[in-house]
This record gives C-alpha cells, sequence and structure tokens, in this order.
C-alpha cells in the first residue's frame, strides 16, 4: 500500500478551476473521505489522481514517485464508480477476473484470488450469475470485489453507494469500513453525504469550490469548524447561524430579535470592544429548551414540530427569526406552544459575519 501526496495541485476546464491549489497527503492504510456539495471538485480531484485528468498545475506522487504523466494503467490503482459497470454478458466471477485475464495472470492464480475476494465479500454462491440477477448491493459487491482482486496500491471510490436504498447504504458503509481496516489498504473516498463520511473517515476532508475547507479527525471537524461552510456543511440537521454584534458594556449577544447574556468564552475573546458583524453559532441538539422561565433564557414560539423517534427536532421562532432545536419527545411542546431556550455556552461557536471565519474562543474553567 502507498500514501498519496498532491502538492500545489490545479486543474482547469476552461476558465473555472475545478480543483484550485491544493496540498494534501493521504496517509498509508487510512480511510480518507472526501465530503462536499455537488461540484465542489470531489470527483474531478480522484480523476486527477487516477491519471483519468491531466492536473493542470502542481504535482501527484504515489509514495515518492511523481505520476502525472505515468498512465492510469500503470499507476496500480483501482478505482469503484457510482455506475456498477459490470460487463452484462459475464457471470460475477468472469466480471472479477476480467482485470487479472486482462494482466495475463496465470489461470490458476486467478482462480485463487477471485475465489478468496468473492469468499471475502460474501458472494461466493453468486459466481455464477450475470449482473442482471444481482441485487443493486450485490452488483456493488461485485463492482468492489473487481478492484480489491488487483490488490492496488491505493483504492478510489467515487460514490459508489449512491445508487443504493438507505437500510442498504447503512449495512454497505458499515462493510465497507470493516473491509478496507482488514486488508489494511489505503482508501480514497468521495461522497455528498455527510452522515457517510462521518461515520466511515479516519480522516474527513471539506471541501468547497475546489478548495480544502477543513481537514481532521471527524470528530474535530465536528466540534470545531473552522468556518461556516464547514460548520454549517457537517451536522444533520444543520448548525444554527444568528447574526448578531456583541455589546461589551452590557455583555450581550444583540440579535434584532433578542439579546443573549455573553458567555464567559465569549467575554473573554471579546473584551473591551464593540464587534459588529458576528455570527453565533449553535447546533440543535446544544439548544436546551424549558416550559418555565428561568434566568437569561429567551421566550420563544413553537412554529413546527417534527418527530424523530425518541427525539422531535423544533422550529422555534423568536420574533422574525427561525432556529432549528432537538429535544426530547417527553418534552410535549406543540405547534404554537410558548418555551424559553438556553444555549450550550460550552457549545457555541463564533464566526467573523463578513470572513466566515471562525473566532477562537478560550477555554475557561468558569463562566
Amino acid at each position: 500500500m502507498a500514501e498519496v501526496h498532491l502538492k500545489e495541485l490545479t486543474k482547469k476546464f476552461g476558465k473555472v478551476s475545478a480543483v484550485d491549489n491544493l496540498t494534501l497527503t493521504f496517509r498509508n492504510k487510512q480511510l480518507t473521505v472526501l465530503v462536499g456539495p455537488s461540484g465542489c471538485g470531489k470527483s474531478t480531484l480522484l480523476r486527477t489522481i487516477a491519471g483519468l485528468e491531466m492536473p493542470t498545475e502542481g504535482s501527484v506522487y504515489i509514495e515518492d514517485t511523481l505520476v502525472n504523466n505515468v498512465p492510469t494503467w500503470d499507476r496500480n490503482i483501482a478505482m469503484v464508480f457510482q455506475s456498477y459497470a459490470l460487463y452484462p454478458h459475464m457471470d460475477v466471477f468472469k466480471n472479477i477476473a476480467f482485470p487479472l485475464q486482462a494482466k495475463k495472470v496465470p489461470k490458476a492464480e486467478i482462480k485463487q484470488r477471485v475465489e478468496h475476494v468473492v469468499e471475502i465479500l460474501g458472494i461466493a454462491e453468486l459466481s455464477h450469475r450475470k449482473p442482471r440477477e444481482l441485487s443493486g448491493g450485490q452488483m456493488q459487491r461485485v463492482a468492489i470485489g473487481r478492484a480489491i482482486v488487483r490488490k492496488p496500491d491505493v483504492f478510489l471510490m467515487d460514490e459508489p453507494l449512491s445508487n443504493l436504498d438507505a437500510k442498504l447504504r447503512v449495512n454497505m458503509r458499515a462493510e465497507l469500513k470493516h473491509l478496507q481496516k482488514d486488508l489494511g489498504v489505503t482508501m480514497i473516498y468521495v461522497t455528498h453525504d455527510q452522515a457517510e463520511a462521518m461515520t466511515m473517515a479516519n480522516t474527513l476532508v471539506v471541501m468547497n469550490s475546489g478548495r480544502i475547507q477543513q481537514a481532521g479527525d471527524p470528530e474535530e471537524v465536528y466540534r470545531y469548524p473552522r468556518n461556516m461552510f464547514t460548520a454549517g456543511f457537517i451536522g444533520s440537521p444543520a448548525m444554527n447561524f444568528i447574526e448578531c454584534y456583541f455589546d461589551s458594556e452590557r455583555n450581550l449577544l444583540v440579535n434584532q430579535s433578542f439579546n443573549y447574556k455573553a458567555p464567559a468564552t465569549v467575554r473573554e475573546s471579546l473584551r473591551g470592544k464593540l464587534v459588529e458583524n458576528l455570527i453565533l453559532g449553535v447546533r440543535p441538539e446544544d439548544i436546551s429548551v424549558s416550559l418555565s422561565p428561568s434566568p437569561y433564557a429567551v421566550p420563544c414560539a413553537v412554529y413546527m414540530t417534527e418527530p424523530l423517534g425518541k427525539e422531535v427536532l423544533l422550529t422555534l421562532k423568536i420574533g422574525s427569526l427561525l432556529i432549528k432545536a432537538i429535544v426530547s419527545l417527553h418534552l410535549g411542546l406543540s405547534t404554537g406552544e410558548k418555551g424559553w431556550i438556553k444555549f450550550e455556552e460550552e457549545a457555541i461557536h463564533l464566526f467573523d459575519g463578513i470572513s466566515g471565519e471562525v473566532i477562537p474562543l478560550p477555554q475557561l474553567e468558569d463562566n
């Protein structure tokens, strides 16, 4: 297996930069997930690593070898696409064996390797079926098997589960993560589904407009987003963003619909300043809702309820502002009822309203 190094990589289509001056290392034997909205450059980046697209500028290295001018078939990379791309006239065994046959691997070795792969993937009993006789999940396993059997240095996966139904996607992503760990392979996985990205990744790379917004451990990216894009994209339901400014004389975060007592971390960070163009960020699960008033709580009305099983997603109205909160089903709030909210102070995020970058808040023991 091998590491992949990208150095100042740019890929342009005309005047549009699909990948914009990107430097990144995909670590050996790790599952790195590229996540972002459609059109952010994820698939273009994957295709450039594979050699299906030539970089406009910059370099692609596999280990210490520069591969910019190395043909795709000589990079020892296997790619699994969104479409299964199986040969309809071949059975499962022959579909998986095809890359080895193309390389003129001896028949005995082909048989041994294919039988090993179908056993790993749990599809040995399907070996003589044609693709039309398989379910979506089974076809996806065959496509993955065709990649595994080659024993490549790097696995590239471009939204391989997007054609599956929701339940099967959950099962397959668990199987893929387990398989990657068992094989000890370097895998680069592309998805626009942030839940899929969070659950699968060893390293999470958030992209937008061809650039990396943040890269790191999934929990770190979730808890400490560096900008509003990452904060809003990672997490479901999305983070609430509230325009405000800081009134240092009264120690208040002031919005046109309400004032909120600034936590100690905010006061420490913005002490002695009148700061305008702030964005207060708070996730729905970090908002506590009560039926009775308490000091510094903000009154609200329930605008909409969305049951989620044991929890309820509330849309709350405060003046002209709508925010989302996740509460226990047992709270029993219905549309039109009044409540009071507080933000979990240690979970508050503050962003510059102009640049969108996070404003670091100190970690204080006492609020």
